[in-house]
Order: structure tokens, then C-alpha cells, then sequence
């Protein structure tokens, strides 16, 4: 009796590494999802390598939540002395996130830029989607426009008028800050005061962009302007979109930025 269950032992545990199989179920969701695991039943416990962490138990069977939208786990066991692994993934149906419309201090029918003018740059994006970079640039000069999110701390956000504004930023058109010389200073100089969290230099210039000396004229052409905007969504998935907007002409004579007595604007 007992050299019968020894035989059925061995001949149980002797098989191919092609007999062990990890299964998910279901394998395509909207991430997050949850699913089930199932490997074959051969051994007495069970590992399985999540992509965040390792579970041990004696249950080939195991609930999920697949949280990425390319998720893979490995499976491993050991019978009579070998160690058997299969591994199976489950993928995300998510749609990327959107950049639907772009707006201009505020009002949804301007669609254009002036030199100079503090300007709110408002992002409508898909629900759950933030703003995680923007980039606005024109094509009369090499340099690209400084942007300020302020308060600062590093999420797109601004105060606008007195309005608390997500997914936002602040661009000076044909402005582009000079490099900061302050230990330790990685953020560009504001032009205005109205940039709390940056550096201002009061009644110096801080463009990078060169201008004639005060005593002559300063024209710069109309030209085109181009703002590109990255989004992301909860599980990261990324989208760019790259809007083209005029640049208005401006004429002016020029002088220290910002002038004597200049008092900004309580935005």
C-alpha cells in the first residue's frame, strides 16, 4: 500500500514545465480591474510575483487588482524537487487622456497672444487628466517663453484675477527669463511681482530676449506662436498637443521692465 502511494507521488510530480499554466481572468479592463489569477494545482503553495509585491500561499488561486495598463504577474511552485513559473498578463482598455480646448485669460472666443501681457493660459483636459508640462514659443525669436505656476509648488496651477485656476499657468509672452544667479535658484525671475514663489528682481531687466537700449523704439512683428501641452491620467498615460496661435504686433518705446512706479495689476 504505502509503495502504491509513493508511485502515485512521483508520477504526479514528474511533468513537464508545459503542464503548468497561469491563467487571468479577465484579461482587458478599464484599469484599475480587478481579476483572478488561477494557476494548475500541483504543488503545495503557490508564489505569486505582483508587479508591486510577492504573495505566498497555499491556494493556486489568487484576486487582483490590475492596476497599470500593461500588467504582468509570475507564478512559481515547486513539485517533487523542481520549481515550476508560468507568467501571464492582463492590459488596460483605457482610452489616453485628452487636451479638449485651450483658454486665454479666461475668455473662450480670444485666441491670440500680446507681447508682454500677463497671460493665463487654462487648460480643458478629460476628466481625471492634469497638466504636467507646458511649453508656448514664437516664431520671431529662438528662446522659449518663460511659465510660471504660482503659487509655486510645482503643480500646474494660477491666480488669475483673484481666481484659484488647476491645470493653468502664467506666460509673458516674448518673455523669457535671463539665467538666475542665486545660489541654488532653479526657477525663472518673474517680471512682475505677481508670480509668488519666484524670484524678482524689482526694476531690472530679466529678459533673456534681446531688446534695443531704452532710448530707441521697440517693434516686434506679428508673428505665430505655437502653446504645447502634455497631460497625464491616474495610471499614466501621457498625451501632447501642440496648439498654433497669433502673436500680436506691438510698438512701443523701450524702457526698464518694470517702469518706475509700476504698480501690477491685483490678478
Amino acid at each position: 500500500m504505502w509503495l502504491l502511494v509513493g508511485i502515485l507521488f512521483v508520477v504526479g510530480c514528474t511533468r513537464s514545465t508545459a503542464d503548468f499554466h497561469v491563467s487571468i481572468r479577465p484579461m482587458r479592463g478599464h484599469v484599475p480591474f480587478q481579476a483572478t489569477v488561477t494557476a494548475t494545482d500541483i504543488g503545495d503553495s503557490y508564489t505569486f510575483h505582483l508587479p508591486n509585491e510577492s504573495i505566498t500561499q497555499d491556494s493556486p488561486v489568487l484576486e487582483v487588482t490590475v492596476d497599470s495598463m500593461y500588467w504582468t504577474v509570475v507564478v512559481e511552485t515547486t513539485c517533487g524537487g523542481r520549481v515550476y513559473n508560468d507568467d501571464v498578463s492582463a492590459f488596460g482598455s483605457n482610452a489616453p487622456p485628452r487636451v479638449d480646448m485651450i483658454v486665454i485669460n479666461g475668455i473662450r472666443d480670444r485666441w491670440y497672444l500680446t507681447p508682454r501681457e500677463r497671460t493665463l493660459i487654462e487648460v480643458d483636459t478629460s476628466p481625471g487628466a492634469e497638466v504636467v508640462d507646458v511649453d508656448v514659443w514664437g516664431s520671431g525669436v529662438a528662446q522659449h517663453f518663460s511659465i510660471f505656476i504660482a503659487p509655486y509648488d510645482g503643480d500646474y496651477h494660477a491666480i488669475y484675477k483673484n481666481r484659484y485656476v488647476e491645470n493653468a499657468c502664467i506666460v509673458y509672452p516674448l518673455y523669457c527669463s535671463i539665467p538666475p544667479n542665486q545660489p541654488g535658484q532653479t526657477l525663472p525671475y518673474a517680471p512682475t511681482a505677481l508670480e509668488t514663489g519666484y524670484p524678482y528682481l524689482i526694476g531690472q531687466s530679466t529678459n533673456a530676449i534681446g531688446i534695443p537700449a531704452a532710448s530707441e523704439e521697440l517693434e516686434i512683428p506679428a508673428q505665430s506662436g505655437r502653446i504645447q501641452i502634455t497631460v497625464q491620467d491616474e495610471i499614466g498615460q501621457r498625451t501632447t498637443r501642440t496648439f498654433e496661435i497669433p502673436i500680436q504686433a506691438c510698438d512701443f518705446w523701450n524702457a526698464p521692465w518694470p517702469p518706475p512706479g509700476y504698480v501690477p495689476y491685483p490678478g
